[in-house]
């Protein structure tokens, strides 16, 4: 078989490539997103985060997670309900949330594992016997009843992603009503994380027939234990027990 002689065009198509003028595009305007419905509280005052935990607590168990409620105080015991109604016996959760006496008393007689070793070194263990991961939350969106996490160090990403069950806690403090709203006030390109998790629910896949699945490729099962933090909102810090 004779292989074409394709340099002409391909040296065409390049050169009316690099004729392109380099000049800079404008930026374009977002005033008519930011201000239309899926802007909410991106321009002007924050939108009270009180009147966003029904609409965030609707979404979210639109999307199947499941969502508890507690106080500043027992945010520890409403994890340790959640977990023991799910019959969970082994927990995975990072540094931060290891070292906050109240959770590690409410988690007694649970078997856990601190994600603080390469995980290498412990694959086969998270994969095949974890039953769950715990992990704070940075934030969450009331629109869409999404979370906002901000992996790091002291708690990867892969504490959301690998075992089964997600359990999150989120501060009511920190709902907004939109994702333009939350990184206006979050600002991470100030200090930017390797990367930002927005989670919708559980896991889910509709790739093969259309059939909705779920876990295909993340945690089956999602649960919000929602800290009504604000009449006194909890700092970041303090949720991850630096301030314990």
């Amino acid at each position: 078989m004779t292989i074409p002689n394709t340099l002409a065009a391909r040296s065409q198509i390049l050169g009316r490539l690099r004729a392109v003028p380099t000049t800079a595009l404008p930026t374009p305007s977002l005033d008519a997103y930011l201000h239309g419905p899926f802007g909410r509280g991106s321009v002007g005052a924050r939108i009270d985060p009180a009147t966003l935990v029904a609409p965030f607590e609707a979404a979210a168990r639109g999307w199947r997670a499941d969502v508890l409620h507690a106080r500043p105080g027992d945010w520890p015991q409403a994890v340790r309900a959640a977990l023991d109604a799910r019959g969970v016996r082994r927990l995975v959760l990072g540094r931060a949330a290891a070292a906050r006496p109240d959770l590690t008393a409410a988690l007694q007689g649970l078997e856990r594992t601190v994600f603080d070793q390469p995980i290498d070194t412990w694959k086969g263990e998270l994969f095949d016997r974890v039953d769950a991961g715990f992990t704070f939350t940075e934030a969450g969106i009331a629109d869409t009843g999404t979370l906002l996490l901000r992996p790091g160090a002291d708690e990867p990403r892969t504490l959301s992603l690998v075992p089964p069950l997600h359990v999150a806690l989120l501060r009511a403090s920190t709902l907004y009503a939109g994702l333009p709203a939350a990184l206006r006030a979050l600002a991470p390109e100030a200090a930017m994380p390797t990367n930002l998790l927005l989670v919708t629910g559980p896991s889910k896949t509709a790739d093969i027939q259309q059939v909705l699945a779920f876990g295909a490729h993340g945690p089956k099962e999602l649960v919000i234990v929602i800290v009504d933090d604000q009449a006194a909102p909890l700092t970041f810090a303090a949720a991850q027990g630096d301030a314990a």
